[in-house]
């Protein structure tokens, strides 16, 4: 008697484990999020049941709550714009190396995966002050007359948030460039072309993808971070993430608090879904 052949599990079969977990670990919350910025907010309590858009109207007309999402898009553009530079220069260092060197270099690109976000915040804050490290470096070295406070600026704030993400674009764009055919590089140089134009007409496009990808991870880690903003930024710079907090701890208010963070989900999703194509259509996929 000839036994019978059991069919093989469709492959998407075997996804149903992990999407049954994540609907009810994520999906489950987030509807709770949303079902809680329709409610209203009593002088007296944190919501009352109903089905309203007075939040939504609050967060997309106070102009306080517009200057907010601005700031908050605008520094995470810059961040993830400054964090993939720099993160592919030293991916790029780190591909051309070999040996020793190779493993050292790596080394160094992931140390900030070893630290948590509050030990680089405090060190951070050590570092920027009128009495910290940088400032007695500019002084003793004759590039500043006097002693320079940049802990309270923008420019405190990316850079905190650049180190925060800088290893896992790093990681990203890494992972790109492995698998690009190193002959490449070699023949743009036999035919003529130096240096600089083998980077930027060769080594740059074939990479683009992880670019892309580098940049999206950057965007949203800098989106969804409030304690490095808030630490290490001016006062009069907040973010989406610190006005949500402050709306759930400090005003007790859930629904507009809900409403923000439906919209923060919205804008990193647009963006995710933008840069998504464009990784598609502008480089090769390496998942």
């Amino acid at each position: 008697m000839m036994r019978r052949l059991i069919p093989a599990p469709s492959p998407a079969w075997l996804v149903l484990p992990a999407l049954g977990f994540t609907l009810l670990v994520f999906g489950v919350p987030l509807l709770h999020l949303l079902r809680m910025s329709f409610n209203t907010h009593p002088p007296d309590g944190i919501y009352e049941l109903a089905w309203s858009l007075e939040n939504y109207v609050a967060v997309l007309t106070d102009p306080v709550n517009l200057r907010t999402i601005r700031d908050t898009v605008l520094l995470s553009l810059i961040t993830a714009v400054v964090t993939v530079v720099l993160a592919f220069l030293f991916a790029h260092a780190v591909w051309k190396r070999k040996g020793r060197v190779h493993l050292v270099l790596l080394a160094i690109a992931l140390c900030p995966m070893l630290v948590s976000e509050i030990s680089v915040i405090i060190g951070w804050r050590m570092f920027f002050p009128a009495n910290g490290f940088l400032s007695y470096a500019l002084v003793g070295t004759g590039l500043a007359e006097q002693k320079v406070n940049l802990l309270g600026t923008r420019f405190a704030a990316i850079v905190g948030l650049s180190y925060i993400s800088v290893s896992y674009c790093f990681l990203t764009i890494l992972s790109v460039m492995n698998a690009v055919d190193r002959d490449l590089i070699t023949a743009s140089g036999d035919l003529g072309a130096s240096p600089l134009r083998t980077f930027l007409r060769v080594l740059v496009p074939l990479t683009m993808g992880g670019i892309i990808g580098a940049f999206t991870q950057a965007f949203v880690f800098s989106m969804g971070i409030y304690a490095a903003v808030n630490a290490l930024g001016p006062d009069s710079l907040w973010s989406i993430g610190y006005e949500i907090q402050r709306q759930m701890l400090s005003r007790r208010d859930w629904p507009l608090a809900s409403a923000f963070a439906v919209v923060l989900i919205v804008l990193i999703s647009l963006t995710v879904i933008g840069l998504h194509a464009l990784r598609n259509r502008r480089g090769p996929r390496h998942d």
